[in-house]
């Protein structure tokens, strides 16, 4: 039948089918919907010229694809979620940067939530997998992790503290890191500092980073009263204080820093008041920094080796295999020191 044709039905009917579309351009149910779909798993049912004539016909008969009934008739949705909060937040863009490059190599896209509504919006869509960072810091979080699991949803959750069941567990602890980021300075210097940001209080029951570096500076039998400063938790805000900071008398020499934006805020201070690191002060970051994201190169910094590339595996793999195919588990990423131009 030809698109005349099809249009004539469409009118009569006052819908648009797969199989309209499949009859006006000449081709079988399964070549239109594998070409509407835009699949990109390396098979090449037609040819460009066939591509060309089905995407023609679906636009002269008004096709829409059905996104929901496609993904209940294939019990997949070819996309995965990632919940990881603040986007401001240089890890989270470098995790989602690097999930989305493993996900389209295997036909899927990547939807980022940058807020703290997974549980809500979880619930209520789709997702081969979805990857939840924040279940420590958010009401009720593992309660919630766990109830999105019975009602079968595939999860990659970043925990220190829940064990895979009926969900997989990204363990990713600074716990032996803190105190090692912490003997590795004080090896060299009297005193070590550390730089954290002023947070809001979270149900998290795990040791800290401020408390396990508190309690390394016990253990080393150094007085740990004003080793620890807090700032905003914004690049801007931080660098301002960290600028103060290393104005006063009494400067630190050696500090370890939370995360690694702060240990950028902190380079960048230290340039700004004309302090040489790492000659006349030595960092080391907790977590990975991003590339992209070292101003001043690459920071010295303890996190898991490549854990951007094995969370995105994980996520991928479960995203992709069969419930039943693959046990749930716990990808434990030991963190080590990566050293850059921050120490000596």
């Amino acid at each position: 039948m030809t698109v005349g044709g099809e249009q004539g039905e469409v009118a009569r009917t006052g819908r648009v089918t797969l199989s309209q579309v499949a009859r006006a351009a000449g081709v079988s149910t399964t070549t239109a919907s594998f070409v509407l779909a835009g699949r990109k798993d390396g098979q090449r049912p037609a040819s460009d010229q066939t591509a060309a004539r089905v995407m023609q016909a679906a636009r002269d008969l008004g096709y829409a694809a059905n996104a929901h009934a496609r993904a209940m008739r294939r019990g997949r949705t070819d996309s995965v979620a990632l919940a990881l909060g603040d986007p401001r937040d240089p890890w989270a863009n470098e995790l989602a940067h690097v999930v989305s490059l493993h996900a389209s190599g295997r036909g899927l896209s990547t939807l980022v939530l940058a807020d703290d509504s997974w549980p809500t919006l979880l619930q209520g869509h789709q997702f081969d997998c979805a990857l939840v960072t924040g279940a420590e810091y958010h009401a009720h979080g593992h309660d919630q992790v766990r109830e999105l699991a019975r009602q079968g949803n595939r999860l990659v959750v970043h925990s220190a503290e829940l064990e895979p069941a009926g969900f997989d567990v990204i363990r990713s602890a600074a716990t032996t890191a803190v105190g090692e980021a912490h003997a590795l300075l004080r090896s060299r210097h009297e005193r070590v500092h550390y730089l954290g940001a002023v947070q809001a209080a979270t149900p998290v029951r795990s040791p800290s980073r401020r408390d396990l570096f508190l309690q390394a500076v016990t253990e080393a039998g150094d007085d740990p009263r004003g080793a620890v400063v807090r700032v905003a938790p914004t690049l801007g805000a931080a660098q301002a204080a960290a600028t103060e900071w290393l104005r006063r008398p009494g400067r630190p020499t050696a500090v370890v820093t939370q995360t690694g934006y702060l240990a950028i805020a902190l380079q960048a201070a230290a340039l700004r008041v004309g302090v040489r690191v790492p000659d006349d002060l030595e960092i080391i970051a907790l977590g990975d920094v991003p590339e992209a994201t070292s101003l001043f190169g690459p920071v010295s910094h303890f996190a898991p080796d490549d854990g951007f590339t094995q969370i995105a595996d994980a996520l991928v793999v479960r995203a992709v295999t069969p419930p039943d195919d693959l046990p749930w588990r716990l990808v434990d990423l030991a963190w080590v020191l990566q050293p850059g131009l921050t120490t000596r």
